[in-house]
């Protein structure tokens, strides 16, 4: 079974909140909290903070027209309890999908015509579980569908910093 570290997917994860914070809120100068080694945001996967919203970052866009979706945290049981993933844990405002590659944003509003939307249309897309995650002992596997930002439409924006 292939794994993956929850080091390296962190790793990967700052990446991306790194081009948020560059390119989205200082360059319109937001002003902001960097809430992500903050326990109470992590359980409610919030990234940043500001007057205006809660912002929660994924470096998952891939610029090929598709958002990604994690409905579990864990859904295999044999390694830990099943526990849903941050679509029904995020708390924020704002989920933002960064492309490393070209620094492309895909914003989505949070809200709850987002959510019943895709709830709406999910079915239409096959949940596809990730390679297992380690962290010391512990283990888990996510699951996610690939959302097509043409079944999304209306519910995003795009933004890149030229």
């Amino acid at each position: 079974m292939n794994t993956t570290s929850m080091i390296d997917d962190v790793g990967k994860g700052r990446e991306g909140e790194l081009i948020f914070k560059e390119d989205f809120l200082n360059f319109l100068g937001i002003e902001y909290v960097d809430v992500t080694g903050c326990q109470k945001f992590q359980a409610i996967d919030t990234d940043f903070k500001s007057t205006i919203g809660l912002y929660e970052i994924k470096n998952t866009y891939k610029d090929n027209r598709q958002v990604v979706i994690e409905e579990f945290t864990n859904i295999n049981p044999d390694l830990c309890p099943i526990s849903k993933g941050w679509f029904y844990k995020t708390k924020s405002d704002l989920v933002v999908f960064v492309s490393y590659k070209t620094r492309v944003m895909v914003l989505v509003p949070f809200t709850v015509e987002f959510k019943a939307h895709y709830e709406s249309i999910k079915e239409n897309y096959r949940l596809c579980r990730n390679s297992v995650t380690t962290k010391g002992a512990n283990r888990w596997q996510s699951a996610i569908r690939f959302i097509p930002l043409d079944d999304i439409k209306g519910y995003y924006s795009m933004y890149k910093k030229l």
